[in-house]
């Protein structure tokens, strides 16, 4: 068994910077479904949730991944074999979807936004009615949802209300392109995982030389001066934590109770170093 589809499967997100952008993206969440599993760039790479589970229509892919299991280090990892949208259809029909759950789809893109328009998958969303449905389907999931594609007028017209995050990629032909990732709920507050905080690879280890400091200051720092500190700093989040998620309208319901858009965006914010003196 090769490592090979988790280092060159089309799509995949393991260039430079990349899953470190989608992870920074993540709310904390108890279960992890990676619906368009592929490589699994981020699923290998986040910390794991309690529970992790993989879809995916290629059985090629599957296979691997049964092989790969306890190398790739993922404890209560489940991997299935067959098309997400309709397992995602069924776990939804069966209330099992919980909002505590973050579902991530990268699907193969939208034909019609690829600079390349022959096939990378052995299976493919080819026609736009699939994608169509995917995203009629990703509106009514009542949990944490984030979509990975590029920008399309399918996408602007079925998403309006999502929040979106860009940053820049190279294509496998090493052309640059703009990815785009659309979520269902607000920027949060708190993340499911710290490591990799930072735009970039500078960024990234001047934080960790930051945080490198703070713990220093925080093992010399008196009880309870660092207590109050710890408290402070629960306070502030208990008083900004992320209001829920964003769903499409459904009868009975009113796009005032559920709108993202008339909640205050909350920035991410490290705290003030001279916290610590």
């Amino acid at each position: 068994m090769t490592d090979t589809i988790f280092m060159t499967y089309p799509g995949g997100k393991n260039g430079s910077g990349v899953f470190q952008q989608l992870i920074n993206l993540m709310p904390p969440h108890h279960t992890y479904i990676e619906a368009f599993l592929g490589g699994g760039a981020v699923m290998r790479t986040k910390r794991p949730a309690t529970e992790n589970i993989g879809i995916d229509i290629d059985k090629n892919v599957i296979w691997e991944w049964g092989f790969a299991k306890n190398r790739a280090g993922i404890p209560n990892l489940t991997t299935v074999c067959n098309d997400a949208i309709k397992v995602l259809t069924i776990e939804l029909e069966d209330h099992r979807i919980t909002a505590d759950t973050l579902i991530y789809c990268d699907p193969p893109y939208l034909m019609s936004t690829r600079s390349s328009q022959r096939q990378l998958y052995a299976i493919e969303m080819a026609e736009e009615q699939q994608h169509r449905d995917l995203l009629n389907l990703l509106r009514k999931l009542p949990c944490m949802v984030m979509l990975s594609g590029y920008w399309s007028p399918l996408y602007a017209e079925l998403l309006p209300d999502w929040r979106t995050h860009t940053y820049q990629a190279q294509t496998r032909s090493g052309k640059p392109a703009t990815e785009w990732v659309w979520m269902n709920y607000p920027e949060p507050f708190e993340l499911h995982d710290y490591r990799f905080l930072g735009n970039n690879f500078r960024q990234r280890e001047s934080i960790k030389r930051q945080k490198t400091r703070w713990l220093t200051r925080l093992q010399t720092m008196p009880a309870l001066k660092r207590m109050a500190l710890l408290d402070a700093i629960q306070s502030m989040s208990a008083s900004t934590s992320s209001p829920t998620m964003y769903s499409s309208p459904v009868p009975g319901e009113t796009a005032e109770s559920i709108d993202t858009r008339r909640h205050p965006s909350q920035q991410l914010a490290l705290p003030d170093p001279n916290l610590f003196q």
